[in-house]
């Protein structure tokens, strides 16, 4: 089982806060481990908007009030990475590229865009496998 040992930064997807934040998710065990070792271990999440965002539809849509409103009253606690212009059109080239072989959403794309880049590869907190699939250093 991978563990979050040596490292002080992850990204976290929105699959991720989704399980952490409803019980009812098949991943939610799993999240609350991984959850534990990284405030045991004080290390800093990063995310961006556009994951906070679809956590909390995703979480409002499939869970209910109660989890996306949870959710909500600690999105301050994860830093945010704000992405620009430029970034986002490095997602499009990306979303038209690994498009053509499978889905993969656009949120996604930003996300390797953030991670590979001003993050500096950073690992993710995920259980999206298209995270793997885009070559992102991922832990489920």
């Amino acid at each position: 089982m991978q563990t979050l040992k040596g490292f002080n930064a992850v990204y976290c997807d929105a699959s991720f806060f989704i399980a952490l934040f409803s019980k009812k998710d098949t991943k939610h065990k799993r999240a609350l481990k991984l959850f534990k070792e990284v405030k045991e271990n004080r290390i800093m999440i990063h995310t961006c908007w556009f994951v906070k965002t679809e956590a909390m539809t995703v979480l409002l849509y499939q869970y209910g009030y109660t989890e996306a409103m949870t959710f909500n009253q600690s999105i301050d606690l994860y830093r945010t990475v704000n992405s620009t212009e430029s970034q986002h059109h490095q997602a499009i080239a990306l979303f038209n590229l690994f498009g053509k072989d499978r889905k993969i959403s656009f949120v996604d794309a930003l996300s390797r865009v953030l991670i590979t880049g001003e993050l500096k590869n950073i690992p993710a907190l995920s259980f999206d496998q298209d995270f793997k699939a885009i070559g992102l250093t991922t832990i489920s």
